[in-house]
């Protein structure tokens, strides 16, 4: 054989590794670990808040949203009307939806969504943990 001819051949390089997401629920929502978060979205969306997860769908000219705690159980929700409208939910199980206090914050233990912007099947949340 002609030495001239021989090809040789390297070794292929490894692909790199691939990593975990941020703990974030490893969805494109990883920044919404710290528990404060603002998600846009058509038709649902699910996300993880913390270690709770967020669903809301847009449906009926609101959005309806669900929080639902790391072992399944407990949480809450509400039906959303329109931009301004929070759900509100506390730690001792309490809460209220209603669209009359923009400002509001969680308190220790509990979380509030907010709804900022709805145009079709599109909106627009904020989603907090205190």
């Amino acid at each position: 054989m002609d030495e001239s001819r021989e090809v040789k051949t390297s070794p292929k390089p490894k692909a790199p590794k691939k990593t975990k997401a941020p703990s974030g629920g490893g969805t494109k929502y990883a920044g919404c670990a710290d528990g404060d978060c603002k998600v846009s979205f058509s038709g649902s969306v699910t996300f993880s808040l913390r270690k709770w997860t967020v669903s809301a769908s847009v449906e009926d000219g609101g959005v309806r949203v669900q929080l639902i705690k790391p072992n399944g159980l407990g949480g809450g929700g509400g039906f959303l009307a329109g931009p301004g409208c929070a759900v509100e939910l506390h730690a001792d199980g309490g809460g209220r939806l209603g669209c009359d206090n923009p400002e509001a914050k969680p308190e220790p233990g509990g979380y509030v969504v907010r709804l900022l912007k709805l145009d079709g099947d599109t909106a627009a949340i904020r989603a907090m943990v205190g």
